[in-house]
């Protein structure tokens, strides 16, 4: 039987690319009037405070508010549409990445790990943005189509992180041992959880209590500087490293 192999899993959105890529799409779908124009407006009553920090909510707010627009007018957009403004987008932004998860990424590629994106986002989008790091798995959301256009169907990923690890690890033949998941939001805890190396990236308010909580390596990253904080005896330890 063939050695097993060494993983690693990654979020994307806020974990590798630095805005979000659903974010990036709905708004294209708009600026394009695929969308209809009014949507901002609502998406602007979260956005704003999201992007000024005004509450500890705020990122759970925006994003929930971003999810349920766009599914309200999914039936109304042509799969052709959607792609296009997904290209629009990669084409422009795909390049606007972490320094700290791109690094990483390369790191564990070198040492043969097999790497694994797993999203929110649509699979379309998803897959486009990890072309450039050659992940070995790319798993997105998928939107179900008919005749063209999107049904209103949606096949969830974010909520089945950790099963879908397991899956994985069975039919790959992967190993635990030294294995790595990264994330940023609460939704990536499961997956972190699962793994001998979990990073809580940039963490929202609950993923942040729940790495202290167990233990897990936290990192920061800030314009030019990075900053992990490893737990030791109870407390965390601040090291900084310069790009």
């Amino acid at each position: 039987m063939s050695e097993k192999k060494k993983f690693a899993i990654f979020d994307i959105d806020g974990t590798i690319g630095r805005t979000s890529l659903y974010f990036q799409v709905v708004e294209e779908l708009i600026n394009s009037g695929t969308l209809p124009e009014e949507i901002r407006k609502e998406l602007n009553t979260v956005y704003l405070p999201y992007q000024e920090r005004a509450h500890k909510g705020a990122f759970r707010d925006v994003t929930n508010t971003f999810v349920q627009v766009f599914e309200e007018h999914m039936k109304e957009i042509k799969v052709t549409d959607f792609r296009a403004a997904v290209d629009r987008v990669i084409e422009r932004s795909s390049k606007h990445v972490y320094v700290f998860t791109r690094d990483l990424i390369q790191k564990l590629r070198a040492e043969g790990y097999f790497l694994i994106a797993l999203t929110g986002s649509e699979m379309y989008s998803a897959q486009k943005f990890t072309e450039q790091f050659e992940f070995d798995i790319t798993v997105g959301e998928i939107y179900s189509e008919s005749k063209g256009i999107f049904t209103g169907e949606v096949s969830r990923v974010f909520d089945k992180k950790d099963k879908y690890i397991k899956q994985f690890v069975s039919d790959h033949n992967l190993t635990y041992s030294d294995s790595y998941a990264v994330g940023d939001s609460m939704t990536d805890a499961p997956m972190l959880a699962l793994v001998e190396n979990p990073i809580a990236f940039n963490p929202e308010d609950r993923l942040f209590d729940t790495a202290k909580k167990n233990g897990w390596k936290i990192v920061v990253e800030r314009k030019n500087v990075i900053y992990e904080l490893e737990s030791k005896d109870g407390s965390y330890i601040l090291a900084e490293t310069d790009i």
